[in-house]
């Protein structure tokens, strides 16, 4: 039977800073399938000793955090291709929730096409960047980007560091 693990995950946009705004999120993980779950979210640095399941280091790192979770949004699901080393085909994607925004449906639908490909699993992503809070301004934009595009790519590198590692110990324990 296959077990269920959640995976939080954060992205500062401000990486001196001790605390501050960035991309947060889950990753679920159920057998050889993920839920990507993203958002803008609260994040502070603490002190920690990374472990060995991690990537092993003995020193004490400063290290992020979310707190909080960002509300959901629009949620598409994409599937590798069952051809293998089929780099011409797109990768078959379909949206399951639909949301307010269509930049927040497109960039779900992009980042899981590239996330299955790449790492060979379905992958469903819910995505909520376009929701600015209270004040109405973007965190990128506040941060210095010029659009939510480059916290986005950010957020997607450290999904596929964590998946592809995820997918490494399925491996090994097989």
């Amino acid at each position: 039977m296959d077990s269920t693990r959640i995976i939080p995950f954060c992205v500062p946009l401000s990486p001196g800073e001790s605390s501050g705004v960035g991309v947060v999120g889950t990753i679920t993980l159920r057998g050889q399938s993920a839920i990507v779950w993203l958002g803008w979210g609260a994040v502070e640095r603490r002190d920690e000793e990374e472990d060995c399941e991690r990537n092993t280091r003995s020193e004490k790192i400063k290290v992020a955090v979310s707190s909080g979770s960002p509300p959901m949004g629009s949620m598409c699901v994409s599937m590798p291709s069952a051809l293998k080393g089929s780099s011409i085909m797109p990768t078959p994607t379909s949206q399951l929730l639909g949301g307010s925004s269509d930049e927040d449906m497109m960039l779900g639908q992009q980042m899981s096409a590239r996330l299955a490909k790449r790492i060979g699993w379905p992958i469903f992503v819910s995505c909520s960047l376009s929701d600015f809070g209270k004040n109405g301004v973007s965190p990128a934009l506040a941060a210095g980007f010029e659009d939510d595009t480059m916290p986005a790519a950010m957020a997607e590198k450290e999904i596929a560091r964590i998946l592809t590692l995820e997918k490494d110990k399925l491996v090994v324990s097989t």
